[in-house]
């Protein structure tokens, strides 16, 4: 994946380039180091890669760190630097501070240190560079490779918008998190992910529900086994075996909350340690989360935890359900007539033109799924000639006897009224409905204008 994640080493000093690029490999191992012995080469090789961060000697031939320093922030202002230098003068690092400079360090400082700040500089450039993806992707409201949505059908335009960001955060070194209800499309949009950073490397999906935490950390770190005699034996987890592909796991919301701990560990730290190795392991995948829940909600109620939500939510797919889909419902009638003909080896019939606005109000609690079983049972009923309504129809006519809105209910208070009291209530609700017609209140209370008159009268 081509994410924020190149570094270019520049020092005159081979023997301490060779040091820093081993020590940095070491401790970021999801970047990917490169080195510079000769300052005259700086600048063609940012014309050639496209390095995330530059860490920079001061003292140098030919250019100093300084001036590579200023043609860096102002030929490719989208590149941090920092000074790693041995000169340790405080005039000369406030000065490149100014300059432009995201940090600057002496050779003898912690390399500890050095590697959080590099971490942290490649996450800079990367939110950097996703708002500019998105503002671009916005402002020019196409997409740069529609076709790696094909498996999406809509004509929504906000269905179409989460394409467009979609894409914009595809490269992002952060997770994505697809939020919707169960049959919206979650998977698809995984799918999409995919082809869009990493089309032939490995996508693995991880279901989540269900999972306990020993199951979880065995599926996703694997297992180092050590017998007796002294035999190794190994079982690859699924962060091994997805490479530098995409890793989805489905149902996040799900999670044990102590095996929640060890997937911000994962995405913290990039790096994980198979059971029963002390060794660490680079995470170069992209991960993927999706959910039905409400993570917020789960979080109040003490079932998901605070840092893991904040670092899901650093980009966020919203997907609408299929109810307020109501331009694509005669598209997917259409498609899933296609798919169950085929499937059934029948002829395709023909879908009546009134269908999609007689569904247009019935709210698809099964989306996706349930639109695709309604359309399956009436092909399968149909005469090959024009589909068969009735499964639409019963689906409408239950959800219709099952629903009792709040406006349909008499809402009593706490210490009930007396008949002549509620008559008393009626009377007066009926006068006020009609503008005081006493025959069209009558009407409505379903007796006559003249006893209407006399309980009236009686009242006053």
């Amino acid at each position: 994946m081509k994410l924020a994640r190149n570094i270019l080493l520049v020092d005159d000093e081979a023997s301490w380039l060779r040091t820093l690029s081993i020590t940095l490999n070491r401790l970021v191992p999801e970047a990917t180091i490169d080195t510079c012995v000769d300052s005259r080469q700086v600048m063609s090789r940012l014309q050639t890669g496209d390095y995330a961060l530059v860490l920079l000697d001061l003292t140098m031939p030919f250019h100093s760190g300084e001036d590579l320093l200023e043609m860096i922030r102002k030929e490719f202002p989208k590149t941090r630097v920092i000074i790693v230098t041995g000169v340790n003068e405080v005039d000369t690092a406030v000065r490149c501070i100014k300059n432009g400079a995201y940090d600057y360090f002496i050779k003898t400082d912690k390399v500890d240190d050095l590697a959080r700040t590099v971490r942290r500089a490649l996450e800079v450039v990367g939110l950097e560079r996703n708002y500019l993806r998105i503002k671009e992707s916005f402002l020019s409201r196409t997409l740069s490779r529609p076709e790696v949505f094909n498996n999406i059908l809509t004509c929504e335009p906000a269905l179409l918008d989460q394409f467009r960001y979609l894409e914009a955060v595809a490269l992002s070194p952060e997770p994505i998190l697809i939020q919707g209800e169960s049959g919206t499309g979650k998977d698809e949009f995984a799918k999409s992910c995919h082809q869009l950073i990493c089309a032939d490397a490995p996508f693995i999906n991880v279901n989540l529900a269900g999972i306990s935490t020993s199951a979880f950390e065995l599926q996703l770190f694997g297992q180092l086994h050590t017998d007796d005699d002294g035999k190794v034996s190994a079982q690859a987890g699924v962060l091994h075996q997805v490479k530098n592909g995409l890793l989805y796991l489905n149902e996040i919301g799900d999670l044990p909350i102590e095996a929640q701990a060890k997937l911000v560990d994962v995405i913290e730290h990039k790096q994980y340690y198979p059971i029963g190795s002390d060794r660490a392991y680079p995470i170069l995948c992209k991960i993927i989360t999706s959910t039905q829940h409400d993570l917020l909600a789960l979080n109040q109620a003490g079932k998901f935890r605070s840092d893991l939500l904040y670092r899901l939510r650093s980009h966020t797919i919203k997907l609408p359900p299929l109810r307020q889909r109501k331009l694509d419902l005669s598209m997917l009638i259409n498609h899933f007539i296609c798919l169950a003909a085929k499937e059934m080896g029948l002829s395709e019939p023909q879908q009546p033109s009134s269908l999609a606005q007689q569904l247009s109000e019935y709210a698809f609690p099964g989306n996706l799924h349930e639109l695709k079983g309604m359309v399956f049972d009436a092909v399968s009923r149909s005469d090959g000639i024009a589909l068969n309504i009735t499964p639409f129809m019963e689906a409408i006519n239950l959800s219709k006897s099952n629903v009792t809105t709040d406006s349909d209910q008499l809402i009593f208070p706490k210490i009930l009224p007396t008949l002549a009291q509620m008559s008393d209530a009626l009377i007066q609700e009926a006068l006020n409905r009609t503008a005081n017609n006493q025959t069209a209140a009558a009407q409505m209370l379903g007796i006559s204008q003249s006893a209407l008159s006399r309980r009236i009268t009686k009242e006053k």
